[in-house]
């Protein structure tokens, strides 16, 4: 069973490095420049999160041979490069865009890589899936992931950055929580440290005033979000449906700016926001635990000598 000491000592790490960063690179003291704050962001996010994975003792192995390998030294470098290349991008939009095309199209298939989906094993109990199997479903992925991350990159335009960082940090956490619960432990363990690494930052961004910034590492927050729930899905025992219900929770933050709803003041939208974010992770949660509750009950049909299932033979399963 996953250390809770070591969890939150692993956030609160995260947290911390997050903020420093973001803050020393806006430096509130002066006129913050915004490459300057979407670079401190993007290494400030990666450098916690990593310092929590270290803490946590799920440094990943070279060369990467398992999904988490793959997303800690393929999926997560390419996104830190993208980023910081597109916080000079500004009056070149679509060359920022295509580089995130690129890595949207590119997640998916990297962490699925050397897998039974794609390996294209034959026998009776092989999971592999077809070529036309495998076109739909990566085709399906890549183009959820780059659709909500030009949704949420638009949501920032209209209201701060760091609110929309803040639903990701929430979205994240609570997905890092009910993998776990799903049976895949170390998987679950990114979560945490990711997500207070998000609202770390979030926070520095609060302080700093400074929203353009922080859009710049909402893709590192994204991809972080959809490479967990694609692990989690895959390897693990991820329902479809928290998976969905995880990852469609930020986008949830567009309901407060529909046209009735722009009366309200700006912070009483900031709230609305955050609040709709957690109804989809609280409904999410709560199916994972009634799944985990159900998994943990003695089967009476075992034979008389079979061992028993505990909690925490089901949360350890899994790497």
């Amino acid at each position: 069973m996953p250390d809770a000491m070591l969890l939150l000592k692993a956030s609160v790490l995260a947290a911390v490095l997050a903020a420093i960063a973001v803050l020393l690179a806006g430096n509130p003291w002066r006129q913050p420049r915004t490459p300057l704050v979407a670079i401190g962001g993007v290494l400030g996010i990666a450098g916690g999160f990593l310092a929590g994975v270290w803490l946590l003792g799920l440094t990943p192995s070279f060369p990467p041979t398992e999904d988490q390998d793959r997303l800690l030294l393929i999926v997560l470098p390419a996104v830190v490069i993208v980023e910081m290349g597109c916080a000079f991008l500004g009056n070149r939009p679509w060359a920022a865009w295509l580089l995130r095309l690129m890595v949207a199209a590119g997640a998916a298939p990297v962490l699925l890589h050397g897998s039974v989906y794609l390996s294209g094993a034959a026998g009776a109990d092989a999971l592999a899936w077809s070529p036309i199997q495998t076109a739909l479903i990566l085709g399906l992925l890549g183009t959820a992931l780059l659709a909500q991350w030009a949704l949420l990159d638009r949501l920032a335009q209209r209201r701060a950055g760091s609110v929309v960082l803040l639903s990701l940090a929430v979205a994240t956490g609570g997905a890092g929580i009910v993998i776990m619960l799903s049976g895949y432990s170390s998987g679950g363990q990114l979560g945490p440290p990711l997500a207070a690494a998000l609202g770390g930052a979030a926070l520095a961004g609060f302080v700093l005033m400074e929203a353009t910034g922080l859009r710049g590492v909402l893709g590192l927050g994204l991809v972080g979000l959809f490479a967990l729930l694609v692990i989690g899905r895959f390897f693990g025992s991820l329902t479809t449906t928290n998976a969905a219900l995880l990852f469609a929770a930020p986008l949830l933050g567009w309901l407060p700016e529909l046209p009735f709803v722009q009366r309200l003041g700006p912070r009483l939208r900031q709230l609305a926001h955050l609040a709709l974010t957690v109804l989809p992770v609280a409904a999410a949660l709560t199916f994972a635990v009634q799944a985990f509750v159900e998994a943990s009950k003695p089967r009476t049909f075992a034979p008389s000598n079979a061992v028993e299932s505990s909690p925490s033979d089901y949360l350890n399963f899994g790497k």
